[in-house]
C-alpha cells in the first residue's frame, strides 16, 4: 500500500536521487533535475516533496499551458492503469506539459483511490496554478478542502473563483463560511455556545479579510483601519481583528505598529507558530528600516565622526538582535532547517563563530541548504583560522556547482584567498583564473590574475 513519505524514510538509494536533485534545482540545471526527480518519484511514489520539486522543475522548463487534444497529449497506456501505477506513470505525461489537465485529473482521482489526499490536493493546486481563471477547477478544488477540514485553504480557493468572477453567489457564501470556520478552529470555538453569533462575526472579518487581496490605496487602508479600531474598540481579544489590524499596517509599511499587533495577536492565538513568525518578521522590518536612515544619513556626513560611531553601534546591535530573533524562530520550530541556517548566519555576522558552526552543520544536512551552510561554514572556519578545514568545505561545495554563478564564484575567491594564508600561491592563482575566465570583472580578480604574469 504507497502511503506519503518523508525524506527521513527515503532508501539510500532515494535518498542520494534526491540530494543529487536538489543540488541541481540549486545550480538551475533543470533538465537533469527532472531526470534525477523523476527517477525518485518513480521509485517512491509516496515522496510528495520530491514530486513537488520535480512539477516545480518542469514548469520552470515549460511554463506556457498548452492547448488541449483529443487525449491532452496522454498516453493510451496511462489512461488504462490501476490507481497505483498511474502514480508513476503520469510523471511521463506530465514532464512536457506539467498543466496538462487530464495527467493532474488522473493524478487526483489515483490519488484519491488510494487515500493520498494531500497528494490529490497538489494535482488540483497544479491545474488551478496553469488555468487560473477556469471556475471548475477552482470550485473543485475547494470542495477538496472541505471534505478535508481544511477550511483556510478552502476559503483561499474560494478567493480565487471571486478574483475571477465578483457575482459568484457560490463563492462569495463559501468563502465567508469557510473562512468562520477556519477561524473558530483557530480560537477553539467549534464548542462555542452562540454558534450563530460566532458565525456572523467570523464572516463579517471575511469581509474585512478580503480587501486585503485588492492592493489598497493608502487612503482606503486608513479608511479600512478606522473601521477595525471601531470593533477593537468593542471586543479587544477578538483574535481576527487584532490580526486585520496588524495586517493593515504592514501593508501600510508601518512596522512599529504592525510588530506591536501581530504580537498581541500571538498573544491572543494560543501560540500560533505562524503568526509569532510574523511578529518577529515585523520586529525585523522595523529594526531595518531604522539602520537603514542612520545609513543614509552617514552617507551623507562621512565626516561626521558622531555619526559614523552610531552607525557602528546600531550595527553591531542589529547582529545582537538579528540573533535573538532567530533563536525565537528556532524555538517556535526547531526542526526547521532554514531557520537553523538563518541562526548559524546570524551568529556568524554577530561575531559568534563557534556558536554558528554547529547550526550551520546542521542544515548542510538538508539539499536545498547544503551549498550555502558549507559556504557558511568555510567562513567561519576562516574567522577561526582553521584555514584548512575552511578549504576542505569550500572544496565539497565547489564541486558540487557546476555553473559559474555568483556563489561558486565567491567560493573560488575564498579559496584563492585561504590558498595565499596557506602560503600556496599556485593554487591560489588557478583559483582566480578560473573566475577571470568567466568573469573579468569580479572584485579583484583581474588586478590579480594579470600581476602575476608581470
Amino acid at each position: 500500500m504507497i502511503s506519503i513519505v518523508t525524506e527521513q524514510e527515503l532508501t539510500p538509494r532515494q535518498s542520494d536521487l534526491w540530494l543529487k536533485g536538489c543540488q541541481s534545482v540549486e545550480t538551475k540545471n533543470y533538465p537533469y533535475a527532472i531526470s534525477l526527480l523523476k527517477a525518485l518519484v518513480k521509485d517512491a511514489p509516496g515522496f510528495l516533496e520530491g514530486r513537488k520539486v520535480l512539477r516545480a522543475c518542469e514548469i520552470k522548463q515549460n511554463p506556457e499551458t498548452k492547448k488541449k487534444t483529443m487525449f491532452g497529449g496522454m498516453r493510451l497506456t496511462t489512461l488504462k492503469k490501476a490507481a497505483d501505477a498511474v502514480l508513476t506513470s503520469v510523471e511521463d505525461d506530465l514532464e512536457n506539459d506539467p498543466f496538462s489537465l487530464q495527467a493532474n485529473e488522473m493524478l487526483y482521482n489515483a490519488a484519491m483511490e488510494l487515500g493520498l489526499t494531500d497528494l490529490a490536493s497538489f494535482a488540483l493546486e497544479t491545474i488551478c496554478q496553469g488555468h487560473s481563471t477556469n471556475k471548475k477547477y477552482l470550485h473543485l478544488l475547494a470542495n477538496h478542502y472541505i471534505k478535508n477540514e481544511q477550511f483556510a485553504e478552502a476559503a483561499d480557493a474560494y478567493r480565487r473563483v471571486l478574483q475571477v468572477d465578483p457575482n459568484d453567489t457560490v463563492a462569495i457564501k463559501g468563502e465567508k463560511d469557510c473562512t468562520a470556520r477556519a477561524s473558530m478552529r483557530s480560537q477553539n470555538w467549534e464548542n462555542a455556545k452562540d454558534f450563530r453569533s460566532v458565525m456572523k462575526n467570523a464572516a463579517e472579518t471575511a469581509d474585512l479579510d478580503n480587501a486585503d487581496k485588492l492592493g489598497l490605496t493608502r487612503a482606503e487602508l486608513e479608511q479600512r483601519l478606522a473601521r477595525l479600531s471601531e470593533r477593537y474598540a468593542a471586543d479587544q481579544s477578538n483574535l481576527a481583528i487584532v490580526r486585520d489590524i496588524a495586517s493593515v499596517y504592514e501593508q501600510m509599511e508601518d512596522w512599529a505598529n504592525a510588530y506591536s499587533f501581530y504580537s498581541y495577536a500571538f498573544s491572543l492565538s494560543a501560540n500560533d507558530v505562524s503568526i509569532q513568525a510574523k511578529a518577529l518578521e515585523m520586529r525585523e522590518n522595523m529594526l531595518n528600516s531604522e539602520l537603514v536612515a542612520l545609513e543614509k544619513a552617514a552617507g551623507a556626513n562621512p565626516d561626521n565622526a558622531e555619526l559614523q560611531a552610531r552607525l557602528a553601534e546600531k550595527r553591531r546591535e542589529r547582529a545582537v538582535e538579528q540573533v535573538t530573533d532567530c533563536k525565537a524562530r528556532v524555538e517556535g520550530n526547531p526542526t526547521d532547517p532554514q531557520l537553523r541556517f538563518n541562526l548559524g548566519q546570524a551568529l556568524f555576522y554577530a561575531g559568534e563563530f563557534s556558536d554558528a558552526i554547529p547550526e550551520l552543520q546542521r542544515a548542510r544536512n538538508n539539499p536545498y541548504l547544503r551549498i550555502r551552510a558549507m559556504l557558511m561554514l568555510g567562513k567561519c572556519y576562516e574567522a577561526k583560522n582553521m584555514y584548512d578545514l575552511a578549504l576542505r568545505q569550500l572544496e565539497e561545495a565547489n564541486a558540487e556547482l557546476f555553473n559559474m554563478d555568483d556563489t561558486k564564484k565567491e567560493i573560488l575567491y575564498l579559496m584563492g584567498t585561504l590558498h595565499e594564508h596557506l602560503g600556496q600561491k599556485d593554487k591560489a592563482l588557478d583559483s582566480f583564473k578560473v573566475i577571470y575566465d568567466a568573469d573579468y570583472g569580479y572584485r579583484d580578480v583581474a588586478h590579480r590574475v594579470e600581476s602575476a604574469y608581470a
